[in-house]
């Protein structure tokens, strides 16, 4: 193991006490813990013993994914430091409580995992109370209550803000306090505004009950600090919404810690994190459990990158997990939408009819017959990948003016996609459909005809995503993933009634051309303004989690591809020519004809400095101001944005040209080259 793992394994827990996970911060907190020798020494011997500990059973790699195996036993080692002096038997006493909360902590996590209940502190809270009730009996045990003063302190007007603070870290001195706000500033505005935001409602709703400066000074008030950090900006995204949430399980939690006190009293015991890990416990379950939206299902390193990744994801790649092609080729128009007035109602609100127009009529002539209509006799193709699961297609057609009530969805075909939704389609015409129960289809294969049986005035298609594969299931909202509306590429929408929109036909050969493959290189001559000109290269390259991206020594831009377009995700460096690339076209749509579209660029591309952290904490109370958005133009072989212009090989594939401002970066092709 590397010397920068193992100093990771020993100051990784400190800053994980605050949600922070950085091992320089960890640093800085243990020296911190120091200012009282017997809290930073005795938690320094828990941590250890738990270290050696899960050394000895084998059980390096789940300590090192979950810090929470460590700082539990980290607490227990501050505690004991804080109320005992150090001697041999606080220090027997101290391994022995770390392994028992490391053995307490694993089995907690192998239980609420389950359930996606973090542990949060709560073994170090039972592991304390045992330890007080036990301690009773240990007439031998030095006590700390008379040595208390740490090494240094200083004035400052908030004292009881700043040794709250300090109050985490079983150090309620000033300096402390004031350290580690000043470190959660720098790492997360996020959690300043909510840790400051969280004591003031605390306290707010305490001194409602009590006398202000019974209140303010109150031993338990880390409580709010921690829930509203929690909620507020760690297990669920910074949101308005669930900033709210937040304080409102800080209101909850005044209650809470003033009944424990008075219980815990009788025995002397403490009541610690047990207020904070009751609350934040049943709000994460609850949330978790009803599928809330804004839930952080994937926690970054700092809630500023958890809301940069939940709004590139949702603004890129759309928040509804459903979405489906289009079930028809050319232009067709939206009869019927969700919520239609006529069918679309209760159980079955979320669908979607369509009929093709000309010259602002769905038929030819007078319209008395089946084969006047544009629709009737169309392609149907279908929307998604999957398996056909059902199909009925003996039923007639209606003539014009007869609808069939008894058999109201008609000639159908159900789906199970590869998601696992069903799409069902119906009033297909009798006998045309070509696929069976059992074989697997791809989205754009053509399945059946366009027809006018079942409950229909007039040949249409009727698409729907529903819960279950039987017929007349109860319907759930989706989205269409791509479709053209007035030369514009729309993804993820839902287009309104009376509108006219196009599926998208792909370019075999754009795909073609995008299609990187491992370990091919790219090099580019790149001239800048004047005279400038240097060589550039970079290569494709995978790591061990399957992702591909460019790399050129330094810089990585990860991408991937799917049969409708080619999209970086993500970029992990400095100011490069990658990164522009990135800026340029972060999303490329196979597509055969011009379009413009708008895509979103994630903040940290977008924005630096100061203007990135202003950004970064506005955003959180409004997500529609991250819409960071650039038009796009595409036509034939080359892609613009405000950002710049790529240009696609015409002889082989990649990018032939990339360029922004004065700077132009051309391919060089040569024997040498691996394309």
């Amino acid at each position: 193991m590397s010397v920068k793992k193992k100093l990771a394994i020993f100051f990784k827990p400190y800053s994980a006490i605050l949600f922070l996970n950085d091992p320089k911060a960890g640093m800085l907190l243990a020296l911190l813990s120091f200012l009282l020798p017997s809290v930073g020494a005795l938690g320094l011997v828990a941590l250890v013993a738990t270290i050696l500990f899960a050394e000895f059973v084998n059980m390096r790699e789940e300590y090192l994914r979950y810090g929470f195996y460590l700082y539990n036993s980290l607490l227990v080692g501050f505690g004991i430091g804080f109320f005992y002096q150090i001697s041999i038997l606080s220090i027997i006493l101290t391994i022995l409580l770390a392994i028992f909360t490391f053995l307490l902590s694993f089995s907690l996590n192998r239980i609420f995992i389950k359930y996606g209940i973090p542990i949060l502190s709560l073994p170090f809270s039972l592991v304390s109370i045992l330890f007080f009730l036990a301690s009773l009996k240990y007439t031998t045990l030095l006590t700390n209550l008379l040595d208390r003063q740490p090494l240094f302190d200083i004035a400052l007007p908030f004292e009881y803000f700043f040794k709250t603070v300090g109050e985490i870290f079983f150090l309620p001195y000033n300096i402390v306090g004031f350290v580690v706000s000043l470190l959660i500033l720098w790492f997360s505005r996020i959690l300043f505004f909510l840790m400051f935001a969280g004591f003031g409602v605390g306290v707010a709703v305490h001194s409602l009950f009590v006398q202000t400066s019974e209140a303010l000074w109150s031993l338990y008030n880390f409580n709010f600090l921690l829930i509203a950090m929690a909620l507020g900006g760690i297990f669920l995204i910074p949101h308005i919404k669930n900033y709210v949430l937040a304080l409102i399980a800080v209101a909850l939690s005044v209650f809470i810690s003033d009944a424990m006190q008075v219980f815990f009293n009788l025995f002397n015991i403490p009541v610690y994190t047990i207020p904070f890990n009751i609350i934040v416990i049943l709000f994460v379950f609850l949330l978790y459990t009803m599928g809330y939206r804004l839930f952080a299902y994937i926690i970054k390193r700092t809630p500023e990158e958890t809301l940069e990744y939940y709004l590139a994801n949702t603004l890129r790649f759309g928040a509804n997990s459903r979405k489906i092609s289009l079930p028809f080729l050319g232009e067709w128009s939206v009869y019927q939408a969700f919520d239609g007035e006529w069918t679309h109602r209760g159980d079955w609100k979320y669908a979607y009819d369509f009929i093709k127009i000309q010259d602002g009529k769905s038929y030819a002539g007078s319209g008395v017959s089946l084969q006047e209509y544009y629709a009737y006799g169309q392609d149907v193709v279908a929307p998604v990948n999957g398996y056909i699961v059902d199909i009925r297609d003996d039923l007639p057609d209606n003539p014009i003016g007869v609808v069939d009530r008894i058999h109201n969805w008609g000639n159908f075909i159900i789906i199970k996609s590869d998601e696992g939704f069903f799409v069902e389609i119906s009033h297909l015409m009798q006998h045309s459909i070509k696929v069976r129960i059992g074989e697997y289809v791809k989205s754009g294969q053509m399945i059946a005809k366009c027809g006018n049986s079942g409950y229909s005035p007039e040949p249409h298609i009727h698409i729907q995503v529903q819960e279950y594969q039987f017929l007349g299931a109860r319907t759930l909202p989706f989205v269409f993933d791509q479709y053209i509306q007035k030369s514009k590429l729309i993804f993820h929408g839902l287009p309104r009634e009376k509108e006219l929109i196009e599926n998208v036909s792909k370019d075999r050969a754009l795909f073609d051309k995008l299609s990187f493959v491992l370990d091919e290189k790219y090099t580019y001559e790149v001239m800048g303004e004047g005279d400038k000109k240097e060589s550039y290269s970079f290569t494709v390259k995978m790591n061990d989690l399957g992702e591909f991206y460019f790399y050129d020594g330094e810089n990585r831009a990860y991408f991937a591809m799917n049969e409708k377009m080619f999209y970086f995700y993500d970029y992990k460096g400095k100011e490069s020519y990658l990164k522009h690339l990135y800026l340029i076209a972060p999303r490329i749509p196979f597509i055969a004809k011009r379009v413009e579209f708008i895509d979103f660029i994630p903040l940290s591309l977008y924005a630096k400095g100061f203007k990135k952290i202003c950004l970064e904490f506005v955003v959180s109370f409004c997500h529609r101001l991250g819409r960071f958005a650039q038009v796009y133009y595409k036509d034939r072989l080359e892609q613009k944005s405000d950002y710049g212009m790529v240009k696609f090989s015409f002889y082989n594939k990649g990018f032939e040209e990339i360029s922004y401002g004065q700077t132009v970066l051309r391919r060089k092709i040569d024997e040498n080259s691996s394309i």
